[in-house]
């Protein structure tokens, strides 16, 4: 299967939040994570970043899904 996502999909994730000043667990909340341990293990790499992961960051976030996702 190929990988969809970029392998800085976590660095990027972890810039847009940090560049607008917002904490975690707002960002997990418009996730639709009940807790803020979730958004923190995938930018830690404990979980899988996800073409989910990347969908919900793009609409919480409001910013292009192709920021998250590899070139074809």
């Amino acid at each position: 299967m190929t990988n969809i996502i970029k392998s800085n999909a976590r660095e990027i994730l972890r810039d847009e939040i940090d560049s607008r000043g917002i904490k975690y667990s707002w960002v997990a909340k418009r996730m639709g994570y009940s807790y803020q341990q979730k958004l923190t293990n995938v930018l830690n790499g404990r979980d899988k970043f996800t073409g989910d992961v990347a969908i919900r960051a793009s609409k919480a976030l409001g910013v292009p899904l192709e920021i998250f996702l590899v070139k074809s």
